[in-house]
């Protein structure tokens, strides 16, 4: 073939790459405005992060800490010092006694009542410390604490949650242990202030507790973790009407890694630039768990909502690096067919 046939060829092809491009570019945008509406504030923020984390699995709960899910995100890592110092110095493992430990552990996270409330969303360290110095911190930075020391204690914590929206970011989260001396899960809300108790006085699991609303039982106590402490409910009848306003969106977060994720690289490099950015180095170190849906007819349409969000986020994310990618081809080709070019009228 001669260099004037080969000509043509070239620019053909830096012209099908430039159509693919814009083909692409185009779907991204399509895409990304059905996006649009989730960034208008952080509720919906969480709701796509939720949505990327979202694992077509049910949530399940009938395991204990000796057969962990394989997927499960267990805490692998060593505690950091700081949780390990404070619960031998402040002597919160109670030996032999794992409920006790999490009540020691509840009470410590609980100093004098002073709770001025607001998201802390800051590393381990910190968010311990403006938890008992300066009684800041919502329901995540309370149950992220909670989990460090539980672990750094050797008890097994697992997190729950529920939503009011839709799985989005208003709802709340607690934690629940496994007490291995009674062979039992055990739910805790300390930023709340308190754990469940059934007519004979047992410590009730989240999804006990969670099956007595749905029965409307009313021999069910609301205890306080630390009666010296602030409630999170002045009125235990509002306390039993929030958990029952959030029984359709219950989810479990897949995972209680809390240091393994506070260590995470990417996440610490990410952390000062904002929270959704430390978020996304988690996503992508593969640190931070994912979530499942306790699955129920109420919650059908909600579920297909989250999955059709998952999907249209993964849609945008694979539309925008083909974008780019047949970008750079269309770049290389043109170059390649101007050098071509050049090189012939110069011949």
């Amino acid at each position: 073939m001669s260099a004037g046939a080969a000509r043509p060829g070239r620019a053909g092809a830096a012209r099908l790459w430039l159509r693919l491009f814009w083909l692409s570019a185009l779907l991204t945008l399509a895409v990304g405005a059905t996006l649009v509406p989730h960034l208008r504030d952080s509720a919906e923020l969480v709701r796509m992060r939720n949505a990327l984390l979202l694992q077509s699995a049910p949530a399940a709960y009938d395991w204990t800490p000796a057969a962990v899910p394989a997927d499960f995100a267990r805490e692998t890592a060593a505690p950091l010092p700081l949780y390990a110092d404070i619960v031998a110095g402040n002597q919160l493992k109670v030996a032999g006694d794992d409920w006790a430990t999490a009540l020691a552990i509840g009470r410590h996270l609980l100093p004098d009542g002073r709770r001025s409330g607001g998201a802390i969303q800051a590393d381990l360290t910190d968010t311990y410390t403006r938890i008992t110095q300066q009684g800041e911190g919502y329901c995540g930075d309370y149950a992220d604490s909670f989990t460090g020391f539980a672990t750094a204690a050797g008890v097994f914590s697992r997190p729950w949650a529920f939503s009011f929206d839709g799985f989005g970011g208003h709802g709340h989260i607690l934690n629940e242990i496994w007490d291995s001396q009674r062979a039992r899960w055990i739910m805790i809300d300390v930023f709340n202030n308190f754990y469940v108790t059934d007519a004979s006085g047992q410590p009730l699991s989240a999804m006990a507790f969670r099956a007595a609303l749905q029965a409307g039982a009313t021999d069910i106590k609301l205890v306080p973790v630390d009666p010296l402490a602030r409630p999170g409910f002045k009125i235990e009848d509002k306390a039993i009407d929030y958990y029952r306003r959030g029984l359709p969106e219950w989810y479990m977060w897949w995972g209680n890694n809390v240091f393994e994720y506070d260590q995470a690289p990417l996440v610490r490099a990410l952390g000062g630039v904002h929270r959704a950015a430390e978020q996304l180095g988690g996503v992508a170190s593969g640190v931070h768990p994912g979530i499942r849906i306790l699955a129920t007819e109420q919650n059908t349409e909600r579920r297909e909502a989250m999955q059709s969000l998952k999907w249209r986020l993964h849609a945008a994310v694979l539309l925008g690096v083909a974008s780019l990618v047949l970008l750079l081809a269309w770049v290389f080709a043109r170059a390649r067919s101007r050098k071509r070019q050049g090189l012939e009228a110069r011949s």
